[in-house]
């Protein structure tokens, strides 16, 4: 960038009292985007006057107005009126930076023009796009703060496309700028643009390789491509007499940037994992959690607008935990025949995780891959919101498929070594009820002593590698959210069996997550109820639906009520009716359709008699409901296909709106009452 350019308008800052450590020399990386109340209206450094003061922090209510005051002479541009964007791999057009990150990043960008020995400049970056993302100005990069990918480039925006309000990049934009301040700094604006019929005459001109720049006047500034097409339109246009057609350009953005155009502050934290088929396309569940994460801020902007100007904000972070494992060491890859290659390494990259997680070799691997992922990004996200814990700040989980198992295991702290101990254990002290004999009677108790010996060891070890490794997670859980989830049938074949008073603390503790939702598609053949392993009734009682996201009166889901499955009950005054009628008939023909249906009311009569003895059973059990409802299924498509939804169903909770609703409703308890 040229040093001409570089001295346009002030440093900026922010309006908030901050408090950080940094070098002496800080004040020239950091100037301040409004002068302090000790500073003189003198003051050589700062251009900003009382008004301009004044129009940086206007009522959010206008922020998607344009803010420039009119202008009657060209200046230079202040930080308000120039915008930084990004654009990432694969996209078309640049994406703003909302006002506060782009007036944090123009005063990086300003203080690193005013600073000569690079060795004085403070390479920090500045945290954007939510505290998600981080620039270094200097490199023109913006890079992920959580996960690996998903890189952008970023530009300064100075002079903007009219008719698409993209800008100029900044190889471009700068010494467009640079000439226009010095060809016009300083002279009177028009109030009115030109009738585009009028010839102008071109008071300055700049051409690059691919294009160049004319000015008719400070305010009416276009770009004409030296293209050969763009070359032979203007010269068919000229011999017809018209106008040659540039593409007009604007200069500075059509919102000002304000500080107080940023989201509030993170108050509730939510973990995306991941399940099984992780490995087949590393990155994936930063694609999916991005993808929540859009709907959400859909549903919150459509339905909930109210609490954009509160402080409550949830945020979403990816947490991958497959693709550093290496497992087996590619030795199942070794083993595969080669016939059917492409359907084997899909079942090797997919399926084949479950396979690793239920194996004692390698299930370890994973629930520490997993806990341990989870611990770092907690870290370095308190370490970026220092305030999020001392708020009050909460904690949710995400888990799609496998992955809300290996959370439940690292939640609960379940381990089969106790699980094995337990059992022996039980089979020990059965053996001694069922045995009157003296000498086995003692058998018993030498087995039990040394039983005891082996559990002592156990906890030794065991007390030995929490010290090792320390707590299992390093946060509470607010909410667990299961998608797709088969953890009720990972829990049926531990062993658990209905019974309690029909609380969550019969599978988790509730102090250790408060709330768990099962969320499932009716076609997801991965997807199991969990309601039925605390109260066994509830097998014959309907998961609760989920809302449409798009319905207006929606009933508390606290206040819907069961609803039972419907039973097979066909009628059996009917048949009986049936039956007389064909006795009073003599005709032999008959008697085939009289004996099936004699037969047919006996059956019916013994079916009644069962579900009345069931429905006798059923309220008496019936007097114990579940705390609250643990399992929600979503609706059905009108025109779906079984067999299509069978194949879709599992990987589709990431882009559905009803689960973007669902789970924003109970990240922000409160909007259920909106």
């Amino acid at each position: 960038m040229t040093s001409e350019f570089a001295s346009l308008g002030d440093g900026i800052g922010s309006s908030r009292n901050t408090s950080s450590s940094r070098s002496s020399n800080d004040h020239r990386l950091y100037p301040s985007l409004f002068p302090s109340d000790d500073e003189t209206e003198d003051d050589n450094t700062s251009e900003f006057s009382a008004d301009s003061e004044a129009r940086a922090t206007p009522p959010l209510v206008r922020l998607k107005n344009p803010l420039f005051p009119k202008k009657e002479y060209v200046d230079k541009l202040r930080p308000e009126e120039i915008r930084w964007f990004y654009k990432q791999e694969g996209d078309k057009e640049w994406t703003p930076f909302i006002g506060y990150d782009s007036l944090r990043i123009e005063c990086r960008y300003r203080a690193l023009q005013t600073v000569e020995d690079e060795q004085e400049i403070d390479n920090d970056v500045i945290l954007v796009r939510g505290g998600l993302y981080q620039v270094d100005v200097a490199k023109r990069r913006c890079t992920p703060v959580y996960w690996s990918g998903d890189l952008s480039d970023i530009t300064q925006g100075l002079w903007f496309y009219e008719y698409n309000g993209q800008p100029l990049e900044d190889n471009f934009g700068v010494p467009i700028e640079t000439e226009h301040v010095a060809k016009f700094l300083g002279h009177k604006i028009e109030e009115e643009h030109p009738s585009p019929q009028r010839s102008r005459p071109v008071l300055h001109r700049i051409k690059f390789t691919d294009f160049y720049i004319e000015w008719n006047s400070p305010n009416d500034t276009y770009l004409y491509s030296e293209a050969a097409s763009s070359r032979f339109v203007r010269g068919f246009k000229k011999k017809l007499g018209m106008q040659k057609a540039g593409t007009r350009l604007l200069r500075g953005y059509k919102y000002e940037a304000v500080m107080d155009d940023k989201p509030a502050d993170i108050s509730h934290l939510v973990f995306v994992i991941h399940g099984i088929g992780q490995k087949m396309e590393t990155g994936n569940i930063v694609k999916r959690a991005k993808e929540l994460r859009e709907k959400v801020s859909q549903m919150k902007a459509k339905h909930f607008c109210l609490i954009e100007n509160t402080s409550q904000r949830a945020e979403f972070l990816p947490v991958e935990w497959r693709s550093s494992l290496k497992l087996d060491g590619d030795m199942v890859d070794l083993i595969t025949p080669h016939k059917m290659r492409g359907m084997r390494s899909l079942l090797n990259n997919s399926a084949m995780d479950i396979l690793y997680y239920t194996s004692p070799l390698y299930r370890s691997e994973i629930t520490h891959s997993l806990q341990n992922e989870l611990n770092r990004l907690f870290e370095m996200f308190c370490a970026r919101n220092p305030y999020f814990q001392v708020n009050g700040g909460k904690v949710s989980i995400v888990a799609h498929s496998l992955g809300a198992v290996i959370s439940y295991d690292i939640i609960t702290g379940w381990n089969p070594i106790q699980l094995y101990d337990q059992f022996v254990n039980s089979v020990i002290e059965g053996e001694q009820q069922d045995s009157d004999s003296s000498e086995i009677k003692e058998e018993i108790h030498e087995a039990r002593q040394k039983a005891t010996a082996v559990e002592s060891i156990l906890k030794d070890v065991q007390e030995k590698h929490k010290q090792k490794c320390g707590p299992t997670l390093s946060f509470t859980i607010e909410n667990m959210f299961c998608l797709g989830s088969p953890l009720a049938v990972f829990l049926a074949l531990r062993g658990f069996r209905p019974q309690g008073k029909g609380t969550l603390d019969h599978i988790m503790p509730s102090s250790l997550c408060k709330r768990l939702f099962n969320i499932y598609h009716p076609y997801d053949p991965v997807a199991y109820r969990l309601e039925p392993l605390i109260l066994k009734h509830y097998s014959t009682i309907m998961p609760l639906p989920i809302h449409r996201f798009d319905i207006k009166q929606k009933e508390p889901y606290n206040q819907m009520k069961t609803k039972a499955y419907a039973a097979f009950k066909p009628s059996a005054e009917k048949i009986t009716d049936k039956v007389k009628w064909l006795k009073g008939k003599e005709s032999e023909d008959m008697s085939a359709e009289l004996k099936m249906l004699e037969k047919m009311e006996e059956d019916v009569q013994e079916i009644e008699k069962s579900i009345k003895e069931r429905k006798e059973v059923l309220q008496e059990i019936d007097q114990t409901d579940l705390e609250y409802r643990i399992d929600y299924q979503l609706r059905e498509a009108s025109f779906s296909n079984s067999y299509i939804s069978m194949l879709t169903s599992h990987t589709s909770y990431w882009t559905d709106r009803d689960v973007a609703f669902f789970v924003l409703s109970h990240i922000h308890p409160e909007l259920q009452d909106l």
